[in-house]
């Protein structure tokens, strides 16, 4: 059995060529984290803007499914249930993810005010239909669909009004964002302007559409698949909030964590925030995207990411100035004692 399962293993490996599943079947020596201190029990956390859960209770639709250009695509939507027009924020998932691993972000975000539409990629739904999906459209075709997937769901917006009509109104479609996770950040990236190497030719993968006006970017990678490189972020022209960890790392990918904060220092200048915060790994322990993580919940990482992004959503796209005022001051690591920080540039 164990001969089988080590077999089938190179066999995908053979498969999914520059993916760097050939790890799966042998691993790398493992990356010796450096010592992070926790956030302090003194920690001031009164003075950290949006840290609390909003005041609007949220509606969850389990599942849309729209029929568009790509062919079939489901998402699930969260709203507040409190009648108002909303910025809409479009969220990718992280490879061989899927669209409810997220709730935790997601509902903060709602509870202040946001609509929330998160769809599955064709990659969606764990190791077997990930390999699947990129064996048969290739890693250059996952990774376009997936920003063209979000495009879909803005183009669309008309027949998700026809399913869910108070969902529709809560919708304010001039106020738009898109943000993800990991292989999901770069996605979200891609609507602002980043673009990937087509290995072997000379074009770029590109699908920036201007109606995205910001980028929220969680742990987005660095160099990946011959395809992200350092160039990528150089032609992005919206503003982005990256976020990572001093524990960020992956012996198969990215054994430094400085990697994943590659797109806040390529990208154009006057632009760019980084939240960086002590002994946080790619998923939060497992509170995010791998739930099934047998690892420590990172409670107070996420509460800091939670709290940082919706400064940011605020401050870009509803001109709230005491955000505004937040991300330039020193206010976060300082209440917090360094576990968490903000950068610009």
């Amino acid at each position: 059995m164990k001969f089988l399962r080590r077999l089938t293993l190179v066999v995908v490996t053979l498969l999914v060529g520059s993916w760097g599943l050939y790890s799966l079947a042998f691993k790398p020596a493992p990356v010796v984290l450096a010592e992070a201190k926790p956030l302090a029990a003194d920690a001031q956390l009164s003075a950290i803007y949006g840290l609390d859960p909003g005041p609007n209770p949220i509606a969850i639709i389990p599942a849309i499914n729209l029929t568009t250009r790509d062919g079939p695509l489901t998402l699930t939507a969260f709203y507040p249930e409190t009648e108002g027009s909303y910025p809409l924020v479009l969220f990718s998932h992280g490879n061989f993810s899927n669209r409810r691993a997220y709730d935790r972000i997601i509902r903060h975000w709602v509870s202040h005010g946001y609509v929330v539409l998160a769809p599955d990629h064709r990659d969606a739904g764990g190791l077997l239909n990930g390999i699947w999906a990129m064996t048969r459209y290739g890693k250059d075709g996952v990774m376009q669909q997936r920003p063209r997937d979000l495009i879909n769901i803005l183009d669309n917006l008309n027949a998700i009004a026809d399913q869910a009509a108070e969902l529709n109104r809560r919708i304010d479609r001039d106020r738009v964002v898109a943000a993800g996770h990991s292989f999901g950040a770069f996605t979200a990236q891609m609507l602002g302007g980043a673009d990937a190497a087509i290995p072997g030719g000379d074009e770029r993968l590109q699908e920036r559409d201007g109606r995205f006006q910001a980028v929220v970017a969680f742990s987005p990678p660095g160099p990946m698949f011959e395809m992200v490189d350092e160039q990528s972020w150089q032609n992005m022209t919206v503003p982005q909030l990256v976020t990572t960890g001093t524990w960020d790392v992956e012996a198969r990918f990215f054994r430094d964590w400085r990697l994943h904060a590659m797109s806040y220092e390529r990208g154009v200048k006057g632009l760019n925030r980084l939240l960086v915060t002590e002994g946080t790994d790619h998923y939060f322990g497992n509170l995010i995207c791998r739930l099934e993580l047998d690892a420590e919940p990172q409670t107070d990482a996420l509460m800091m990411a939670n709290a940082v992004s919706l400064a940011f959503l605020d401050a870009e796209i509803k001109g709230i100035s005491q955000a505004r005022d937040f991300l330039a001051s020193d206010t976060l690591a300082l209440a917090t004692g360094g576990f968490a920080r903000l950068s610009q540039r």
